[in-house]
């Protein structure tokens, strides 16, 4: 019985270690992470440009903001995001974006061109 006993507790250790290591590993994996999103619009892509810095190539997407949905009053935001992501922006195309700051949380394509 103490054997069973101790087989589960290492079982559950390794199971516990297994979920902290590899549970920040998860917010890397996706567009969008738990953090909170305070920003939310909907805005056409005017302007995407490559940006030289860092190790991953990036680029600069510019948004002409057509509805603010959430948070501040914007008219317009710049966004970086690494260049060979999920999300293939092309000018003229609408999107729902959420922002924190500079970040980029999720955008879903609204319409395009």
């Amino acid at each position: 019985m103490k054997q069973t006993e101790k087989l589960g507790m290492v079982v559950f250790k390794i199971g516990f270690i297994a979920i902290a290591i590899l549970s920040p590993l998860q917010i890397f994996a996706t567009t969008q992470t738990g953090v909170s999103c305070p920003q939310k619009f909907i805005a056409t892509v005017t302007n995407i440009a490559d940006v030289e810095a860092g190790a991953f190539p990036k680029i600069e997407v510019d948004f002409q903001v057509i509805q603010n949905l959430k948070g501040d009053q914007i008219t317009s935001k710049k966004i970086q995001i690494v260049k060979d992501g999920p999300i293939q922006f092309k000018s003229g195309e609408i999107y729902t974006v959420e922002s924190r700051e500079n970040w980029l949380c999720s955008a879903t394509l609204f319409s395009k061109i």
